[in-house]
């Protein structure tokens, strides 16, 4: 699945500990739905959180 950040920026993003495509909530957060992990990834877009 392809996320994108509030900047326009859309990429496919993997799990680091499982390697599972990860998903946006409905608050745009990103989250492993296999694991749970919630990781923090700066865009490279923009820089800002995703």
């Amino acid at each position: 699945m392809v996320v994108e950040h509030i900047c326009g920026f859309k990429k496919e993003i993997f799990c680091r500990e499982c390697g599972t495509e990860l998903i946006q909530n409905s608050r745009g957060q990103l989250m492993c739905p296999k694991c749970g992990r919630r990781p923090a990834i700066l865009c490279p877009q923009c820089g800002r959180l995703w």
